[in-house]
């Protein structure tokens, strides 16, 4: 177990902190699995968890918290929960509704931080989370991602929120979303490793008092999307793997530190215990701005989460 007074805080441009490692709960099944994966994270020392509306596991991850709240594992105020907004429930009810969901199924009164998962909109309904038209395309909102910001303010103005951000927003995004709402977003959740460092986005960040959380520190090498010749690619690399030699760590601690070092909050995600333990010992060593370097020289613009199926939609982030 990793003493979780030893994981650095970040401090947002609202005040509020958050320990720079968490869990992150995406592609964990509600079978048991998600339940088991949260209670040794919290038992390992994580108080960080990442969680959202459309992985459909959050009553899990909620039971989880409580009973580990009740054994005395932790309390509330020492775990820092993060949830998102899905694309049906962009508009100001809708949002309102998905966030009181949200709060139930975590059995909590309070989530820390509330983002919008991305910059575009669904077909605003109930019953099919993936609307698609008898062509099999996706069915695009007429809600704006500025509006359903502006509804997250406002769950912040009643306490139900601690912090608001967003995910997987561009420069342009942020900008205009800037210019159109009132307060600020902490952080941009997006996909950050060696092979996609977004050096432009993370400038942009920075300047303007946002930090960015890395989902798929590692390349994602579970995801369909990738190929038989990606796969495990990032954690194969001969940079990755000489850093993890030497300081005698796995390539994915050298991937999760090098977030870390990079000044990015960082989610990797596991349903495995030995990997929940190790992703967390990270705090042991420091790599130098020069391997920081190092791995920042391996970037080739390499995505794995792209979400191809949004892409004629307007506001799809990634268009070259």
């Amino acid at each position: 177990m990793v003493d979780p007074k030893s994981v650095p805080r970040y401090t947002f441009n609202d005040g509020n902190t958050v320990p720079f490692v968490g869990l992150g709960t995406w592609q964990s099944q509600p079978d048991g699995s998600v339940y088991r994966a949260v209670r040794h994270a919290l038992a390992s020392g994580y108080r960080h968890l990442d969680c959202a509306f459309i992985y459909q596991n959050q009553d899990e991850i909620g039971r989880a918290i409580t009973d580990s709240i009740k054994e005395g594992v932790l309390t509330r105020e020492e775990l820092f929960v993060t949830s998102k907004i899905w694309l049906t429930h962009y508009s100001k009810e809708r949002v309102e509704i998905c966030a009181k969901k949200i709060l139930s199924d975590l059995q909590l009164t309070q989530i820390d931080l509330l983002l919008l998962h991305w910059p575009f909109t669904f077909k605003q309904q109930d019953d099919n989370l993936f609307p698609v038209d008898s062509d099999g395309s996706v069915i695009g909102g007429d809600v704006g991602f500025v509006e359903a910001y502006k509804a997250l303010e406002e769950l912040q103005k009643q306490g139900l929120v601690k912090s608001i951000g967003v995910s997987n927003f561009n420069i342009s995004q942020l900008t205009r979303l800037m210019e159109n709402t009132s307060v600020k977003p902490v952080t941009n959740q997006v996909e950050l490793h060696p092979y996609l460092v977004q050096k432009e986005l993370k400038e942009f960040c920075n300047k303007n008092g946002i930090v960015l959380t890395a989902y798929s520190p590692l390349g994602n090498p579970g995801s369909a999307v990738n190929t038989a010749a990606d796969k495990d690619k990032l954690l194969k690399d001969p940079v990755v793997n000489k850093l993890a030699t030497k300081y005698g760590k796995n390539a994915g601690q050298i991937l999760i530190k090098f977030q870390v070092a990079s000044g990015n909050l960082v989610i990797p995600k596991s349903v495995t215990n030995e990997r929940i333990e190790s992703n967390i010992q990270i705090f042991d060593f420091d790599l130098t701005p020069e391997e920081v370097a190092e791995l920042s020289a391996l970037d080739r613009n390499y995505r794995s989460c792209s979400f191809d199926i949004t892409s004629k939609l307007p506001e799809y982030p990634f268009k070259n």
